[in-house]
């Protein structure tokens, strides 16, 4: 079976309040176009569908043209969606038995017994082809029960415990599933939306996005799954060295900071216990995204030649060197003047060194 595995779409996100629907609906164009050529049977989405609990209008009209595309114009017989901390569970879950009709399979929430988290997907002859446990998000209400005055180790330890024996019983439940099936060499995927303890966030991502729960050991995922298709961390990478555990990371530098290096990632899956044969598929830039730190004189020089170039972009100005500059911001706006460069952001890094210097 062949898989798209990605995550972190993080449909309807701002740069400070400047939309870029265009950007996201160039990447939903592109994906699909993958899904297409590469003859991907099913694809998998490991959370953050969108940035928001309450999406906009036209992020949610982005998602379902997407997932209406993929069942009419592709060959995809599977699509898999779990939540990430971003979405909200019974938003993603409201159209979960229409969705299911097109093929589609969504997991906003952890379920009470965790089996109902296992799918079987099958070839269209009817005959079983791969097994998914599509894990959600796991909230910490899903897996531990607080304790009056515990330590923040104990509550670190009581998450993974709680991600250990959720990820217990669904392995079991889909080894079962496949022994039902009489499947049992049929590979094994598994979702999850987690920090994992063995892999790196990097400075250019938020702190906001790696969530409160604890950092999950490798160790703790069964080693029967085939492959284990991450979400959260925006920057992809495998987990402890193994290329059959990995993140996605986002497809879209949904930052100034991010890495313009975004990829998803294809998967040949033949039977259970054989290596997964991974393929990273370069994602295009779809909007141009510059930040501008130095001096203030270097920084109206540096937009100035941006604005010679006549290219719509975003732009961002860290003024981190030299004297506090009070018009910066206009001086700023005036160095672009008519130019598609649109600024997003004046932040001053000198003005907070001048108040710290000056209490």
């Amino acid at each position: 079976m062949r898989i798209l595995h990605t995550s972190d779409l993080h449909l309807g996100r701002t740069l400070y309040g400047a939309r870029r629907d265009e950007a996201f609906e160039k990447l939903l164009a592109w994906l699909l176009e993958q899904i297409k050529v590469n003859s991907v049977e099913c694809l998998l989405i490991a959370g953050d569908v969108f940035d928001s609990a309450t999406p906009s209008h036209a992020a949610q009209n982005l998602y379902y043209d997407f997932l209406t595309a993929v069942k009419l114009q592709t060959n995809c017989r599977h699509v898999v969606i779990t939540s990430g901390n971003h979405d909200s569970a019974s938003f993603l879950n409201a159209p979960q038995k229409l969705l299911s009709a097109m093929g589609v399979v969504v997991i906003g929430a952890a379920c009470s017994d965790p089996a109902q988290e296992v799918f079987l997907l099958k070839n269209p002859s009817g005959i079983p082809e791969a097994v998914v446990a599509a894990v959600p998000y796991l909230r910490e209400a899903d897996i531990r029960t607080s304790i009056e005055h515990e330590t923040d180790e104990e509550k670190d330890q009581q998450v993974i415990e709680g991600t250990r024996r959720h990820y217990e019983v669904v392995v079991a439940a889909a080894d079962k599933l496949r022994k039902e099936a009489l499947a049992p060499d049929i590979p094994l995927i598994a979702a999850g939306h987690l920090f994992a303890a063995s892999c790196s966030c990097g400075t250019e991502e938020r702190s906001l996005y790696i969530g409160s729960l604890g950092q999950i050991p490798a160790e703790i995922f069964p080693e029967t799954i085939d492959y284990l298709a991450l979400g959260h961390l925006h920057r992809a990478q495998c987990v402890a060295e193994n290329e059959s555990r990995r993140y996605a990371g986002s497809p879209l530098a949904l930052d100034f900071g991010e890495s313009k290096n975004k990829s998803v990632v294809l998967v040949d899956l033949e039977k259970a216990g054989e290596p997964a044969r991974i393929e990273l598929l370069e994602v295009p830039c779809f909007d141009r995204l510059e930040q501008v730190c130095g001096t203030a004189d270097e920084i109206l020089a540096r937009l100035s030649a941006l604005a010679s170039e006549n290219v719509p972009m975003f732009c961002e100005v860290v003024h981190d060197q030299g004297p506090y500059a009070p018009k910066l911001a206009e001086d700023c706006r005036d160095a672009l003047g008519s130019s598609p460069v649109v600024l997003v952001r004046v932040m001053s890094r000198a003005a907070a060194q001048n108040r710290i210097s000056a209490a």
